[in-house]
């Protein structure tokens, strides 16, 4: 066979990966077997704090994604405000509803210091530009408000529909 070549999952009791290229030597990649939890072999249940961390991180890089805004950086700012608000939430159990809009606050307010507003009204056609706000602000089931046309726009981790960006 003329030019390079490549062959994948080259026979053995692990499968292999070739890659192979003008002048360069063959190289094999192992691809690891799944490995069980280390505690007990079994998939453990995460508990409710977890759980609602989790929810809120999803909901917030939802809207990042949809916004298309959803940067290795921006995403750390979530991570960041997850961090922050697992402590806030431990201190104060009952405030579990809130996080999701305080997580959504925190990413907001960092984007606002380095980039700028988001998110975007997408409700205003006219005027200049202006950024949603999360209400309640300490509240459940948070949304993304205009506050200048004095409509709710989405619920947290919604926007894309609000946006017009299709559901994943």
């Amino acid at each position: 066979m003329d030019g390079p070549s490549v062959r994948t999952f080259a026979a053995s009791a692990l499968p292999k990966i070739s890659f192979t290229s003008w002048g360069t030597p063959e190289r094999y990649f192992r691809l690891r077997p799944v490995v069980k939890s280390a505690h007990n072999g079994r998939m453990e249940s995460i508990g409710p704090l977890e759980q609602t961390l989790h929810t809120a991180r999803a909901l917030v890089l939802a809207d990042l994604a949809a916004g298309e805004v959803a940067a290795a950086d921006v995403v750390s700012m979530v991570e960041d405000s997850v961090v922050q608000r697992r402590w806030w939430v431990e201190q104060w159990p009952e405030g579990a509803d809130f996080v999701a809009g305080l997580v959504a606050q925190d990413v907001q307010d960092a984007l606002l210091e380095r980039y700028g507003r988001w998110p975007l009204c997408p409700v205003c056609g006219s005027g200049e530009p202006h950024a949603l706000e999360v209400e309640p602000e300490l509240g459940a089931d948070p949304h993304w408000v205009c506050h200048k046309a004095g409509v709710k726009v989405a619920a947290i981790g919604s926007l894309g529909t609000a946006m017009g960006t299709p559901s994943s």
